[in-house]
């Protein structure tokens, strides 16, 4: 049988630079990497709210660096991945992703992994689950914006002989998390607005827990068989926008909100996207374990106690 390697052995005591850790997904990836023992330094324009020990902070610009880093891993996640500021400010949208890409790997030497979190939104809206191999339509400014650092990496890595990783995230989503994006955006509207309201119900999205994300980018990170390739990070299931409100409401038991569905036809956005997530799984044995349920259970239970009521 064959043994996996685990990252709480392999990254113990790991240089390992993240930047974009004051994020929703670097924060928590931070979080594990410091629990693992892991020597941690965040390169970010924002200070993350929490310190952890085994974690530095050095404030930088990607696409203004002025100095050569070392480390043993590189997770890139800065980057803008707002859809709707990326259409509204397209110029910054690309110095950002693509040319702050360009000039952070530039600066870095990596001895054992790059890896790079890309999006599901680089697929078109598909009836069946999406693989790895599936057609891209980069639809988006931000879908492409991520597409061309998936070969700036590639083009990087061939150069310099340095393995990566892309993964390609579908909708991640847990406590902490930004109101931008349509799990917390349902729930804050739940606990403040007494109502909910939905661009359109129809659309239909995958939805993964946050720590079963982190589990998959670590074990990805680690496995031997996982370099120089690409992997979807999904749930491999679907909910509609519509089955999340009411799930919301289940979460909350407040039974008394009104949904409202604005029906709106929402451009640059697939109406429908699920990962296929196989290739994952069968690499790394991993599965996703935290349902839709019980993941809208654990934001509600970490919501702010003063804005509960």
């Amino acid at each position: 049988m064959n043994i996996l390697p685990q990252p709480e052995i392999e990254l113990r005591g790991k240089k390992v630079i993240i930047t974009g850790a004051s994020g929703f997904i670097g924060l928590n990836l931070v979080r594990a990497l410091t629990g693992m023992g892991s020597e941690v330094l965040v390169i970010d324009r924002t200070q993350p709210t929490d310190h952890f020990p085994g974690m530095e902070f050095e404030w930088a610009d990607l696409r203004h660096l002025n100095k050569t880093y070392e480390c043993d891993y590189l997770i890139h996640l800065a980057a803008i991945t707002n859809a709707g500021y990326a259409e509204k400010y397209p110029l910054d949208t690309y110095e950002v992703n693509v040319l702050g890409t360009v000039n952070l790997l530039n600066h870095v030497n990596v001895s054992e992994r790059i890896l790079f979190p890309s999006t599901a939104l680089i697929y078109g809206a598909s009836q069946a689950p999406l693989n790895e191999n599936s057609e891209i339509e980069t639809a988006s400014t931000y879908a492409q914006s991520k597409f061309l650092g998936e070969q700036i990496l590639k083009f990087h890595s061939d150069r310099h002989g340095v393995p990566h990783t892309v993964v390609r995230f579908f909708n991640v989503y847990g406590p902490g998390q930004l109101p931008l994006y349509i799990v917390p955006q349902v729930v804050r509207q739940t606990m403040e607005e007494g109502k909910i309201l939905i661009r359109n119900g129809t659309v239909v999205r995958d939805l993964l827990f946050v720590q079963d994300c982190i589990e998959a980018v670590l074990k990805l990170a680690v496995t031997p068989q996982a370099a120089n390739s690409t992997f979807n990070i999904g749930s491999g299931r679907s909910h509609t926008i519509a089955e999340v409100a009411q799930a919301a409401l289940d979460a909350s038991e407040r039974y008394n909100i009104e949904i409202i569905d604005l029906e709106e036809n929402i451009e640059y956005s697939p109406t429908k996207i699920i990962a296929d997530i196989e290739k994952a799984q069968s690499l790394i044995d991993w599965s996703p374990d935290t349902t839709l349920e019980r993941g809208l259970k654990a934001m509600f239970d970490s919501y702010p106690e003063s804005r509960r009521d």
